[in-house]
């Protein structure tokens, strides 16, 4: 993808660090979570990384996260 041909296996791997982080912090629907993800956000900005072939698969993944736990029950 675009980031680990301009960020490299390091770049992929703070990434990745950085979404699990998010997740770690209850996801996008918990406060935490949405800190860690404009931290996230601010430090990909800062050092010019962009997920740009995966952005419509972060963007679904991001909405599905947003959603209610039982609603997530439900469609399982």
């Amino acid at each position: 993808t675009e980031l680990l041909y301009t960020a490299g296996p390091i770049g992929l791997r703070q990434v990745q660090a950085g979404a699990r982080a998010v997740l770690e912090a209850g996801g996008t629907a918990t406060e935490a979570g949405a800190a860690a993800l404009v931290a996230l956000d601010a430090d990909l900005h800062t050092r010019v990384w962009s997920p740009r072939g995966s952005a419509g698969l972060l963007a679904g993944a991001l909405f599905l996260d947003s959603l209610p736990v039982t609603a997530r029950a439900r469609a399982a």
